[in-house]
């Protein structure tokens, strides 16, 4: 049997995302039978197999469907003779299970609204990267161990992030204005579910009119997070979280 526990926790480790396909139930002549499993990314590629042939080729097919809708689903495999070409004769049922498919947030700045919003969002859905090249703040314990963090700059970070349109969030909270506005710029052109930036609406004034004409500033909300009249960094960071797990829920 193929280590395909072992090749979920690599993907795991890669944030990657993938389908995993397990054979729920058989009857009749079947290539494989119920258990076997194999793994398909957003590629095409693939681990391990149901049964190579026609349950592999509709096994990839159903497997694309997932990564179009992201979600899971189960299907029926008939392999039952056509015409003059012979087949098992059987029935396979495929269940399609969609991994490391939360979604991303990725928080730019570790200051002090950032670090409070990773700690608001604890225990949520949302798998949290956390980009800024200080280590004073990068580094700080009261950042929850589940974060990702990334003390690089954030333009690489930006250019080697895998992007999707479903479960890609982004929050700009760094300590500069400037910088705020480079950032955006740069994802700005991603794929992206929710952009928000932290700022007072003459910020956001300022940044439109520098930004003109250079993509679609209308995806972003600035000043990010819903208006609770908080002031302080938690505060702050519970209105974001708010705004953020609204969007994921389709509440807004």
């Amino acid at each position: 049997m193929w280590d395909w526990i072992g090749k979920l926790d690599e993907l795991r480790r890669q944030d990657q995302l993938a389908v995993l396909v397990t054979i729920i139930r058989s009857t009749g002549s079947t290539p494989r039978k119920h258990g076997a499993k194999m793994i398909v990314l957003p590629d095409g590629s693939f681990f391990g197999t149901v049964g190579g042939g026609v349950p592999e080729f509709f096994a990839l097919e159903d497997a694309k469907k997932c990564f179009e809708q992201m979600q899971g689903t189960t299907s029926q495999i008939p392999l039952k003779p056509r015409g003059e070409f012979p087949a098992c004769g059987g029935t396979m049922e495929l269940y399609m299970e969609m991994i490391n498919n939360n979604p991303r947030l990725y928080v730019f700045g570790a200051g002090h609204v950032g670090q409070a919003l990773c700690q608001v969002l604890e225990g949520t859905p949302f798998r949290i990267h956390l980009i800024d090249d200080r280590p004073e703040w990068i580094d700080s314990p009261a950042i929850p161990s589940g974060v990702i963090r990334h003390k690089r700059h954030y333009s690489d970070v930006i250019k080697e992030t895998n992007w999707c349109d479903q479960r890609s969030f982004v929050t700009i909270l760094t300590f500069s204005g400037a910088v705020d506005q480079q950032v955006l710029e740069e994802v700005l052109p991603k794929p992206t579910r929710f952009i928000g930036m932290i700022g007072s609406k003459g910020k956001w004034a300022k940044i439109k009119e520098n930004l003109q004409g250079q993509g679609d500033l209308s995806r972003v909300r600035c000043p990010v997070g819903h208006d609770n009249g908080g002031q302080s960094p938690k505060e702050i960071a519970i209105s974001i979280a708010s705004q953020l797990l609204a969007t994921y829920y389709g509440r807004e």
